[in-house]
């Protein structure tokens, strides 16, 4: 899928391209980060890079994060539609050094307003790990609520995790 620019007052959200490889590879090469994500392996290398822009990148919504006027990779916002067309799950990661600036706030809404604006989606969907509130703080800045717990995978932790599931239906 085509991820189509969108900007905020202080970011950039663009498709991520090959020359983000070495930003990527730094951000989620760090345990820190890896570690609160369901899909990424740790230690994270040019081969999983690679992956990701090959296979991750066209199969759905996905925006690398910048800040206007740097193109320098923050980190990465993801929207990647339910099979039935009516929800898509919301995920996001960013650089430890960007923690705590209110980039996950800002980079989220703006997808967020792609996903029940242009594309009309019912609901949203999120999760984060039972360790990691303060990805659950973010989410909850959108109104998305608790819907259940489970466990998500982690490829990082080589095994499951327990987490929360989230749902944000769109206001009418």
């Amino acid at each position: 899928m085509e991820s189509p620019r969108l900007e905020t007052s202080r970011l950039v959200l663009r498709k991520p391209v090959p020359a983000d490889s070495a930003a990527i590879i730094a951000a989620v090469g760090d345990w820190e980060v890896a570690k609160n994500l369901a899909l990424v392996p740790h230690p994270y290398g040019a081969a999983d890079a690679q992956f990701f822009l090959d296979h991750v990148v066209p199969a759905d919504w996905v925006w690398a994060v910048t800040r206007r006027g740097d193109d320098e990779l923050l980190g990465v916002v993801g929207l990647s539609p339910a099979a039935d067309g009516t929800s898509a799950e919301l995920g996001y990661w960013l650089g430890r050094s960007h923690w705590g600036q209110g980039i996950a706030t800002e980079g989220a809404a703006a997808v967020i307003d792609f996903a029940f604006g242009t594309q009309g989606f019912a609901r949203l969907t999120s999760g984060f790990f039972e360790d990691n509130p303060a990805s659950g703080r973010v989410l909850a800045k959108f109104g998305l609520t608790v819907a259940g717990h489970s466990h998500r995978p982690c490829l990082a932790r080589d095994g499951e995790v327990p987490a929360f599931d989230l749902v944000l239906p769109r206001s009418p």
